[in-house]
């Protein structure tokens, strides 16, 4: 997305999704139950292909798997189970606590040119929060190791066998969301940021007159 805007302006800065602080851990208390969470919004293209695996799932493991469902009232109400908690909005700070309450974070993609174009935040809040991503081979794949920072999933087939391996063994799950938040820790925090970002900006403002008689070139109504 960013080498496409590179026609309208081609001083573009990148930065990856970094974390401001990791939360406390609260998770993985109970390993006779665990519990996936998923909060999101317009993805319901994403999850109705899977939808028959995960009741599959919760009907095979009884209570052993429960759901916390924000935002997304039709995914909450195609679960076929009764254990099963909805939460209809929250703010930021909130969405963070129900997430590190969780131990496993759904988060599906299907493989369309717009969800091409999404970051990896969602994994790496789940990171942070110790939470184990079950996440979509698109986009999560270029920053996940596949079983050892989160499981990786293409289809509904892979869906099921993956969420059934967490709930079959529980430490082998807490030891993937320990390391995903290793890697978070290690690698994208915002702090680890801050030096590269002023110096972005200074250059900016050090080429000002530059810059702005680029864009004076580039598009002179803006000029008057």
């Amino acid at each position: 997305p960013a080498s496409r805007r590179g026609a309208q302006n081609p001083e573009i800065g990148l930065f990856r999704n970094a974390i401001f602080e990791l939360p406390p851990v609260r998770n993985f208390t109970n390993p006779d139950q665990l519990t996936l969470f998923f909060g999101a919004i317009n993805r319901g293209g994403d999850w109705a292909p899977l939808i028959t695996a995960l009741n599959e799932v919760a009907r095979a493991v009884g209570p052993r798997l429960q759901f916390h469902v924000l935002f997304d009232e039709a995914f909450f109400q195609a679960l076929e189970t009764p254990h099963k908690r909805f939460d209809p909005m929250a703010d930021y700070a909130s969405y963070m606590q129900m997430l590190g309450a969780a131990d496993i974070a759904f988060m599906p993609l299907a493989d369309t040119q717009f969800n091409r174009a999404k970051s990896d935040l969602k994994f790496i809040e789940a990171g942070a929060a110790r939470v184990a991503a079950l996440a979509s081979g698109v986009v999560y794949s270029d920053s996940m190791q596949d079983g050892k920072t989160g499981l990786i999933f293409h289809d509904a087939m892979d869906l099921r066998a993956a969420l059934l391996r967490m709930l079959a063994y529980p430490e082998a799950t807490r030891r993937i969301a320990d390391t995903a938040r290793a890697y978070v820790a290690d690698k994208r925090m915002l702090a680890y940021q801050v030096a590269p970002r002023m110096a972005w900006y200074r250059s900016l403002w050090d080429r000002r007159e530059a810059l702005n008689a680029a864009l004076k070139q580039r598009m002179p109504e803006l000029f008057g």
